[in-house]
C-alpha cells in the first residue's frame, strides 16, 4: 500500500459500519471495552508516535495538542455541567456537548487546562453519564432529581455534586461555581481519558477530515428547532470557528453536529414534569466542521455510532474512513432530529 493511503477500517460485528482501527487507542485498560474487531488493521495515530512525542512533547489526550508537562497528559479529565446564555470557563475546556434540554445545558469536559469560577452549574441529566462514562472523569453538577443522580452508578463517572461534596463549590450571584484544581485534588484514583477522536496530522497520513463529501466552507448555520440558529464563522490565520451568534462566544478546532433522538426523562411523576433528554446509544448522521491553521475551513457530512455506554463514539465519512479532526478543543452539538446545516463553500 502507498504511503499515505488510508487503510481500510474493520467492520463493527453486527452493526454494518466500520470501526476505526487507528482509535485502538482508546481501548484503555480496564473499564473501556475495545470497539475494535479482532484482527484489524491499524492506522497510525498522532498519540501512540514517539517520533512526535519527542518533537512537541506529550499530546493531550482530548485535543492532541502539546501537553503542558507529562504529568499533565495523564491526568484525569473532570466534566462539569453547566447552564445560562453565556456559561463562565468554557472557553478552556478541550471538549463541550451541548444538550438542548430546558434550559440549553453544556457539558464542559477540562483535561489539559484548569479553570476557576466556572458555571453557573446546573443539575445532571441522564445524558451526562452516555455522554461521560467511557472518558472516566470526575464530575460536578448543582442538583438533580434521586433517580438522575442514580443514573451515575451505573456509569464510570466519579460523582463529585455539589449535594454531596459542597466545600469543593463556591457560591456566586449567578449559581454556583467550580474550581477544576479543587474538583481534581477531591478525586481518588488517577488515569487520563482515551483519546476520543481520529486527529489528522503527520502520522496518520490525513491531511483533511474526510475522503468523500468535503467542501471548504468559511461559515455555517445550524438551525435547531424551536431553539434558533447558531452562527459560526471560520478564522484562517487561528484556525479556528467562532461561534458569533445564537450561543456563547467560543472559539473551537471542530464543530460536531450529531443529529440524536431526544426523549422526555421525567423529573417528577406527581407533578408530570419531564425534560427533554438526549440519546447518545447507537447511530445517526453527523456533519463535522474541521479546518487547519492558515488553510480554509472544512465540512463533512458522514455517520456516527456507539454501540455501547463505554465504548467511543466514532465519526465515519461516506467512504466508511474515520474522519481527521485537527487537533484542538471540539465543540458537540447533540443536535435534534430536523436540524439543518448550512455551509456553503467551495470543493
Amino acid at each position: 500500500m502507498a504511503p499515505g493511503q488510508p487503510t481500510r477500517p474493520a467492520r463493527w460485528a453486527g452493526s454494518g459500519l466500520a470501526v476505526a482501527a487507528g482509535l485502538a487507542v482508546a481501548a484503555c485498560a480496564g473499564s473501556v471495552p475495545n470497539p475494535l474487531a479482532s484482527g484489524s488493521a491499524a492506522v497510525p495515530s498522532p498519540a501512540t508516535s514517539a517520533g512526535a512525542r519527542r518533537a512537541t512533547g506529550p499530546p493531550a489526550p482530548l485535543t492532541n495538542l502539546p501537553a503542558a508537562s507529562a504529568a499533565a497528559a495523564r491526568q484525569r479529565a473532570i466534566a462539569l455541567a453547566l447552564s445560562g446564555s453565556d456559561p463562565h470557563g468554557l472557553t478552556s475546556a478541550d471538549v463541550v456537548y451541548q444538550e438542548f434540554a430546558a434550559p440549553v445545558r453544556y457539558i464542559a469536559v477540562f483535561q489539559s487546562k484548569q479553570a476557576t469560577g466556572v458555571g453557573p452549574l446546573t443539575g445532571t441529566q441522564p445524558t451526562d453519564g452516555q455522554a461521560l462514562s467511557v472518558l472516566r472523569p470526575l464530575f460536578g453538577y448543582d442538583g438533580g432529581t434521586r433517580v438522575f443522580t442514580k443514573v451515575l452508578d451505573h456509569t464510570s463517572v466519579t460523582d463529585l455534586g455539589f449535594g454531596t461534596h459542597p466545600s469543593l463549590y463556591a457560591k456566586a450571584p449567578k449559581g454556583v461555581t467550580a474550581s477544576t484544581k479543587a474538583v481534581l485534588r477531591a478525586g481518588r484514583g488517577s488515569g487520563a481519558p482515551p483519546q476520543i477522536f481520529y486527529f489528522s496530522g503527520g502520522d496518520t497520513g490525513r491531511g483533511t477530515l474526510a475522503t468523500a463529501g468535503l467542501s471548504r466552507p468559511s461559515a455555517a448555520r445550524v438551525s435547531i428547532p424551536r431553539y434558533g440558529t447558531e452562527s459560526w464563522t471560520y478564522d484562517s490565520h487561528a484556525g479556528l470557528w467562532a461561534l458569533t451568534s445564537g450561543g456563547p462566544r467560543v472559539q473551537v478546532a471542530n464543530v460536531v453536529v450529531q443529529t440524536v433522538p431526544y426523549k422526555h426523562a421525567v423529573v417528577s411523576h406527581r407533578a408530570g414534569t419531564t425534560v427533554p433528554s438526549a440519546r447518545l446509544i447507537g447511530k445517526g448522521s453527523v456533519v463535522v466542521l474541521s479546518g487547519s491553521a492558515g488553510g480554509s475551513g472544512t465540512a463533512a457530512p458522514g455517520t456516527w455510532a456507539k454501540p455501547h455506554l463505554n465504548q467511543l463514539t466514532v465519526y465515519f465519512d461516506k467512504n466508511g474512513y474515520p474522519m481527521a479532526f485537527q487537533p484542538g478543543p471540539t465543540w458537540v452539538i447533540f443536535a435534534p432530529r430536523g436540524t439543518r446545516v448550512s455551509a456553503p463553500g467551495g470543493q
